[in-house]
């Protein structure tokens, strides 16, 4: 294999796991903003060491431990006053992360497929709600003219309605 292939072939597996690596590091740190910030320098580690990387291995997991490694440092740099989680429970975290990537991913396939399935009106809620990082539902309610109570209640409904689908869809697959 040329050394050009080898980069296409590793810039096609970087590309089909880059959203897993992101909620990978957001489920290791807690909240996006670290993982943003962690997830540009694992990238970079990435692709430094990309010539390295044997195509015939997991790539998920070859990832998975650079990862791992770069939030430690990240949290060690923080210090103290940062971390959430013990060294240990982000270890098990990881470990997990990595061992159900399949089951994840095919659930959070399944969760798209269903909201597309769903109502306008429900769909519509959905965007609204949660299509900004910083909307609250106090603030969704007052632009949507409707209680928060309201707003609420129609979300539990939807948020139950795509619980059941999704379990459909992958008890289906199973």
């Amino acid at each position: 294999m040329t050394e050009y292939d080898h980069r296409e072939e590793f810039a096609r597996l970087f590309a089909g796991n880059d959203r897993w690596l992101y909620g990978y590091l957001v489920a290791l740190l807690g909240n996006a903003a670290d993982a943003e910030e962690v997830f540009q320098d694992v990238c970079v580690v990435l692709w430094r060491e990309y010539e390295v990387f044997d195509l015939k291995t997991d790539f998920r997991k070859w990832a998975s431990v650079i990862a791992k490694h770069r939030v430690m440092q990240y949290r060690a740099l923080k210090g103290r006053q940062a971390l959430q989680l013990s060294d240990k429970a982000i270890r098990l975290i990881a470990e997990e992360s990595v061992d159900k990537y399949s089951l994840l991913e095919e659930r959070r396939l399944a969760l798209h497929r269903c909201v597309k399935e769903l109502p306008d009106p429900d769909r519509n809620l959905i965007a609204f709600c949660y299509g900004e990082l910083d909307r609250s539902f106090k603030r969704a309610a007052e632009q949507l003219n409707m209680s928060v109570n309201t707003v609420y209640k129609a979300l539990q409904r939807v948020r139950k309605a795509l619980r059941a689908c999704v379990e459909r869809r992958v008890g289906s697959q199973g």
